[in-house]
């Protein structure tokens, strides 16, 4: 939890409801509103407002940003440093999973076809997990 002293380190405070909504963005990427529930069901109180501002306060320090997966809900996911990854997103029951790729040829191809210099980039993909696969 090296980004919790960072963030001490700057004169914030490390309070049980910060502390709980960084654990709840440890995994994968997260709505506030999952967030809020999750930590509900955990017994750590905390307001909907106050899991905003907090995510709001981690994208400020650089250490969260948002994913947009286009269904309308922000989602928001740890900075992690040296782990540049993408999603795997089923559509069916909406399971997200990490997936690293080297996607160098690719940037590669785009900047020799267009001029164009990639400063960065997301990449999602979307489908069906090998659960729901085996549903049908």
């Amino acid at each position: 939890m090296d980004i919790l002293e960072e963030l001490k380190n700057n004169g914030f405070r490390i309070t049980p409801a910060r502390k709980g909504v960084f654990k709840e963005l440890l995994p994968l990427p997260r709505t506030v509103e999952e967030i809020y529930s999750s930590l509900k069901e955990k017994n750590i109180k905390i307001d909907l407002a106050s899991v905003y501002r907090n995510i709001q306060l981690f994208i400020r320090q650089g250490v969260v940003h948002e994913v947009d997966f286009g269904d309308g809900k922000k989602r928001y996911e740890l900075i992690k440093k040296d782990n540049h990854h993408h999603h795997l997103i089923c559509e069916n029951c909406g399971s997200i999973e990490d997936i690293p790729l080297n996607e160098k040829f690719l940037i590669n191809q785009v900047e020799k076809k267009t001029d164009f210099k990639v400063q960065g980039h997301f990449m999602e993909f979307f489908g069906h997990c090998m659960n729901c696969q085996y549903k049908k």
